[in-house]
């Protein structure tokens, strides 16, 4: 077993070495001093190694604190502020419960997750399926464990949990999601389902999960269930069902079906790349009626429009399903949400007991939503698909980068006006109606703070797409720089989120961090765009 750990470790370091060591010659200054040859030397290789080896372990601490920090002991301390010490540990355990229990219990199976070492341990290399799952899952959940140990031993006891009982819950965590594990692979035995897969099931439940962990925050009257996670009979019942499940799991003989089953979905040599293909050009696939768009000219009339202006008005124009459906829906549901939560506010307000709202915790709020409500990444991918995966060909159209760059960052800057107006609305609609000491300061602060992200979301993503162009001919998205730094924007924004910093303060920087990052962008895309702009 202990081989075979190995070696899925050893596949999993050497493939992220050599993508790190492909990037890094993308790097601007840096890059061009790494040649080629570097994938040869035992040298650099065995350092790219160790360094990602290094990234994976920090990757697995941090993401376990920052899950354990932002979804479930910061939501208890945020609005929770009037429990008792005693009621907010219940809450804690309650949200716990809900969401790492029930919602990942469900939308989550290491057996039949498709991966591409899993392709490449069992399908190229040979190795049998049985071999290479007993050992994936033994690594999985040891390393499981211990990541998510030390986060709870932090965040626990700051609600007044014992170590015993950080330590017991993280046991139990464990053994239930092998226990999850299990029946996962037993539905696939006996049914052919793969859970996982059926994506409204899983999004049903995870928004009927997260809603019924924080419910009981702002609803006295919520049943809270995390208590019972302490309860004798259950910790007894958790732990002998998750120990049967591992003893199974290590007798299970037929893995080659569940493993042939997920490794169809990540086959890179025969169907992945037509499957993948086809699944993400649909996402950014036009509506047949864009196409009859017609853009007529009149002889006696000057053009207003010329050269990349042109092109990218005809883009916009023949692609408007694509790119104006998003900022409609949007919009609507945020003006249909506030127009609900302004309602259910005015009649129901005082019954709810809900805490007195402070601008310092909305704002940075307000920033996570509008990172995720804002166009970006998807208007990126259907430029590329759309226009610049044939135009990029070309040098004279990589030369002028930020030309188009620049036409482009108004537009979409444009597009998102909308979706932040409408939740500025819907936000001082809701102030209006509940938060009575909300002044005519606060909705400046409100309204600066969203016009301010608006610009630096705007820039961020069209930044990223001109510098990093993360996208392949089929529109998978391989580049390791691209995700970190999105990664660790929305790190930045988590941070905000915990520490809640004044209103006044947030915005201030809000607005000068949008200015310096278009200023940057500018400068950035205009210098290494057209070597950083091109076809992969």
């Amino acid at each position: 077993m202990f081989q075979t750990i190995n070696t899925i470790r050893a596949i999993r370091t050497s493939s992220g070495a050599n993508r790190l060591i492909y990037y890094a010659q993308k790097l601007p200054v840096v890059g061009s001093r790494i040649r080629d040859t570097a994938y040869a030397s035992l040298r650099v290789k065995r350092a790219a190694a160790i360094a990602m080896f290094i990234l994976r372990i920090l990757w697995g601490f941090s993401t376990r604190f920052a899950y354990m920090g932002l979804l479930l002991y910061w939501p208890v301390i945020a609005f929770g502020g009037h429990l008792t010490t005693a009621e907010q540990y219940g809450m804690f355990l309650h949200s716990f419960w809900m969401i790492s229990f029930i919602v990942a219990g469900v939308s989550s199976a290491k057996v039949l997750e498709p991966k591409r070492d899993k392709y490449i341990a069992v399908k190229l290399m040979r190795m049998p399926a049985a071999n290479y799952m007993r050992s994936l899952l033994a690594y999985h959940y040891a390393t499981f464990f211990i990541y998510a140990l030390p986060a709870m031993l932090t965040f626990g006891p700051r609600l007044g949990a014992s170590y015993l009982e950080s330590i017991l819950l993280t046991l139990s965590l464990t053994l239930w999601r092998i226990l999850a594990e299990y029946g996962h692979l037993k539905l696939f035995d006996r049914t052919g389902l793969v859970l996982i897969r059926r994506n409204g099931l899983v999004w049903i439940v995870i928004i009927l999960g997260y809603l019924a962990a924080y419910l009981p925050l702002f609803l006295n009257e919520a049943p809270v269930v995390g208590p019972l996670l302490l309860q004798l009979p259950v910790v007894l019942a958790i732990v002998i069902l998750g120990l049967l499940s591992a003893a199974a799991l290590a007798r299970y003989r037929d893995y080659r079906s569940a493993v042939d089953a997920a490794a169809k979905r990540d086959d890179p040599l025969l169907d992945i790349g037509r499957m993948m293909s086809e699944a993400q050009k649909t996402s950014v696939q036009t509506a047949d009626g864009d196409y009859s768009l017609t853009v007529e000219h009149r002889s006696d009339q000057p053009r207003r429009r010329e050269g990349y202006h042109d092109l990218n008005h005809i883009f916009f124009e023949r692609h408007r399903s694509l790119i104006r459906k998003p900022v409609y829906m949007r919009t609507a549901w945020i003006g249909g949400i506030g127009a609900v939560a302004a309602v259910v506010l005015a009649l129901f307000g005082e019954q709810l007991h809900l805490p007195a709202a402070e601008l310092g915790t909305i704002i940075p709020l307000l920033a996570l939503a509008m990172n995720l409500l804002l166009l970006g990444e998807r208007l990126c991918k259907a430029m590329f698909y759309h226009c610049d995966l044939s135009l990029l060909r070309y040098s004279f159209y990589r030369r002028e980068a930020s030309l188009h760059f620049r036409i482009r960052l108004v537009r979409l800057t444009a597009l998102n006006l909308w979706i932040s107006a409408a939740l500025g609305a819907a936000l001082t609609l809701i102030f209006g109606v509940y938060g009575a000491s909300f002044t005519w300061a606060d909705m400046l602060l409100l309204w600066g703070s969203i016009l301010s992200l608006t610009v630096f979301f705007s820039v961020h993503h069209l930044f990223m797409y001109y510098i990093f162009q993360p996208f392949s001919t089929e529109l998978n998205m391989k580049n390791p720089f691209y995700l970190i730094l999105s990664a660790a924007v929305s790190g930045m924004l988590g941070a905000a989120i915990v520490t809640r910093p004044p209103a006044g303060a947030f915005t201030l920087t809000a607005a000068i961090a949008a200015a310096a990052y278009l200023v940057v962008a500018l400068i950035l895309v205009r210098k290494i765009g057209p070597r950083t702009f091109r076809v992969k």
